[in-house]
């Protein structure tokens, strides 16, 4: 795998970097704007997605850095939740690289729809019950799903956790979960011979910064317009996502 990656090529993914980390810290789900353009840009989907999680996946966690008073709150009330997180990433990472590439690039196109399409459940808090044991169990289906893939687990969480609970404390735990849940996988992923370590690098620094802006202005920016910039640009690359890998089999 080239190291050698042209300036307009760094130009895009450090930018786009900035948005997902951005847009991952008030919203979540913009990972699935990532995904596409590493693909576009000339990664394998494997390649990608790991290249993905490794530059993108812990910038939940940096957002966190200017809430960084009420963290030790959080820890003590998430942390089981951060562990079943954890543990699931863990099994999906390692599905990932047991099984043929063959199998990812099928699943692709459609684990991309889910994403952009998950971005558009109703997430308001409910009179709902959920047990502990629900939630922990949802909790760890989002894990499973992160370190096989990953765009898309922001979602997840905040609709596991959105009953019973006010939007900016759900917000913070999402951010937690999510941003342990990365250390996990990138240490797998590290290992795995699949990441282009300057796209990963500059998603690093472009993503974490948007987060940790993120954090600072998180009130002052419209959620709706960003989930809906998310949900065009998913929608799109998932259409051209569907035309590459699936429609020569018909």
């Amino acid at each position: 795998m080239t190291n050698i990656i042209s300036q307009m090529d760094a130009l895009i993914v450090i930018s786009v970097g900035f948005i997902v980390g951005f847009i991952n810290a008030v919203a979540g789900g913009a990972s699935a704007i990532s995904f596409p353009v590493l693909l576009a840009i000339g990664l394998n989907p494997v390649s990608a997605a790991i290249t993905n999680s490794i530059g993108v996946s812990v910038s939940n966690f940096f957002a966190l850095l200017a809430q960084r008073s009420v963290l030790k709150k959080f820890w003590n009330e998430y942390r089981w939740l951060v562990f079943w997180s954890a543990f699931g990433a863990i099994l999906g990472a390692i599905t990932l690289l047991a099984f043929p590439e063959e199998v990812f690039t099928k699943l692709v196109p459609f684990l991309l729809l889910f994403a952009t399409l998950s971005i558009l459940i109703p997430l308001r808090p409910s009179d709902a019950r959920r047990t502990h044991k629900k939630e922990a169990a949802m909790i760890f289906g989002s894990g499973i799903y992160c370190g096989y893939f990953g765009p898309g687990q922001g979602t997840m969480v905040i609709a596991t956790l959105i009953r019973k609970r006010d939007a900016r404390t759900v917000n913070i735990a999402k951010n937690l979960i999510i941003g342990v849940t990365g250390i996990f996988t990138s240490v797998i992923f590290l290992f795995s011979g699949e990441v282009n370590w300057w796209f990963a690098f500059l998603l690093f620094l472009g993503s974490n910064s948007g987060a940790y802006i993120s954090g600072k202005l998180s009130n002052r920016f419209p959620v709706g317009f960003l989930k809906g910039l998310v949900v065009a640009v998913g929608l799109i690359a998932s259409a051209w996502l569907f035309n590459k890998y699936l429609l020569f089999w018909f």
